[in-house]
């Protein structure tokens, strides 16, 4: 999971770091969507430092309007991470909270 982690971390900051603001298919806008709010769910649950998940949500929110080519897409994909993220701030990550905070805000102090 803390691969995930750091996946998630990084294409949620590629936005500020250069890279082209290439538009996706839609199933990589979901993809994008469900894996990212899988991971704030995560922290959401385990209550791991708030100023870090706000700064990944607010990170993978990012994302995903640059990975949207329109307005429908940015709707569909703040809607798929939305609903996601209350399903998966419900349940402990499979790992454990300790093993999935250490890991969270080691990530994200790592792509700042």
């Amino acid at each position: 999971m803390k691969n995930n982690i750091a996946l998630g971390l990084m294409m949620a900051t590629m936005i500020g770091s250069g890279f082209p603001a290439s538009h996706a298919d839609e199933s990589e806008l979901l993809r994008f969507a469900r894996s990212s709010a899988i991971i704030a769910g995560g922290a959401q649950y385990c209550k791991a430092d708030e100023d870090m998940i706000d700064e990944f949500v607010t990170k993978a929110e990012a994302r995903l309007a640059i990975l949207a080519k329109d307005d429908y897409e940015k709707v569909l994909g703040k809607l798929e991470f939305k609903n996601v993220l209350a399903g998966a701030a419900a349940r402990e990550p499979a790992e454990g909270c300790n093993a999935f905070v250490a890991g969270f805000e080691e990530s994200v102090r790592l792509a700042r």
